[in-house]
């Protein structure tokens, strides 16, 4: 077991991430479909809102819709909820809106999800956590070293093995960061937090995206895997490659 994320193992290998890779549509000239994250097949998919902000105070995203008189779907982007056609003279949201959470679920929603979908699988000891390797944080620079990548498309990972519940371990103070893509051993369910959305996406059963939908520490919608994802910055300006020292406190 690693010290430095308690409960997970790095790999040695990163063969048991190759047919998640062959599972995922190939992204074609930046128009991602939820299929470009998670797999298709007989699965339900699920689209998790990260959390934005109202002030110093967090509001979910059915709230700003309502105050704006909009209707929340499925595609809906943050930038459109908000009015927000960021420019030079526009790199943040209009008052009194803050972006919502990149690239991450929060550490409470993080474990609400586990929470859930460990009673979906029948292998909640035995999940697999790809962690991107550009985080910046000197903990996954010195683990790295060495260790095979797992190459998803524009993002190399590195390769965690512990139980569903692990999902919470990838913590550097004061950041935290939900795996960028997680499974169990049987394949029941996957999770991805792709970089810079404001979005986190499951592929799973019917009974497990109801039950998230229904979980009070979380905001899901459902979708399919043809709707359009998140675009998070990349719907108001062109995509950044992600930063350095990402996550969430």
């Amino acid at each position: 077991m690693s010290e430095d994320f308690p409960g997970v193992s790095l790999c040695g290998s990163v063969e048991a991430a190759d047919w998640i890779r062959a599972a995922l549509r190939p992204w074609n000239h930046g128009i991602h479909h939820v299929a470009t994250l998670v797999p298709t097949g007989d699965f339900a998919h699920a689209r998790i809102l990260h959390r934005a902000w109202k002030g110093a105070d967090d509001i979910r995203w059915a709230d700003i819709a309502a105050s704006n008189g909009q209707r929340l779907r499925a595609e809906t982007q943050f930038s459109d909820l908000v009015g927000w056609h960021a420019d030079a003279e526009r790199q943040s949201p209009p008052e009194p809106w803050h972006e919502p959470d990149r690239g991450s679920l929060r550490p409470s929603e993080c474990a609400a999800v586990a929470a859930v979908l460990a009673r979906h699988t029948a292998t909640p000891d035995q999940c697999w956590f790809c962690v991107w390797e550009g985080y910046g944080w000197p903990i996954l620079h010195r683990l790295g070293e060495g260790a095979p990548r797992v190459a998803l498309e524009h993002r190399n990972c590195l390769l965690f093995h512990g139980p569903v519940s692990a999902a919470t371990a990838f913590r550097s103070e004061p950041w935290f960061q939900s795996p960028t893509l997680w499974w169990p051993e049987d394949r029941a369910w996957s999770v991805a937090s792709e970089l810079d959305i404001y979005s986190t996406y499951v592929a799973a059963a019917p009974t497990a995206v109801r039950e998230l939908v229904q979980h009070p520490e979380l905001e899901v919608l459902e979708c399919t895997a043809e709707h359009d994802i998140d675009h998070g910055r990349y719907a108001v300006r062109g995509p950044s490659g992600g930063d350095a020292q990402r996550g969430r406190s």
